[in-house]
């Protein structure tokens, strides 16, 4: 298992994405992680490649965030 991606948004999440490789299988499998307080928010399982699980992550993050309205003036 290899982390591929990481970082923190602005929301104190951690985004995640890790490259799964089994001895003897020749194609990866990636693995897409939200994780806030330790706790894990978001997981997806992938096979196809590194940027349709970062697009996973993106569009939960994207649907989940606070929206303008409700942050104080």
């Amino acid at each position: 298992m290899r982390t591929i991606y990481q970082s923190t948004d602005d929301n104190g999440h951690t985004l995640r994405a890790l490259k799964l490789s089994k001895e003897g299988h020749t194609s990866p499998v990636y693995l897409g992680l939200v994780i806030h307080d330790g706790e894990v928010l978001f997981r997806t399982r992938e096979n196809s490649s590194r940027e349709f699980v970062l697009q996973k992550i993106k569009e939960f993050v994207a649907a989940h965030s606070p929206t303008m309205n409700a942050q104080p003036a």
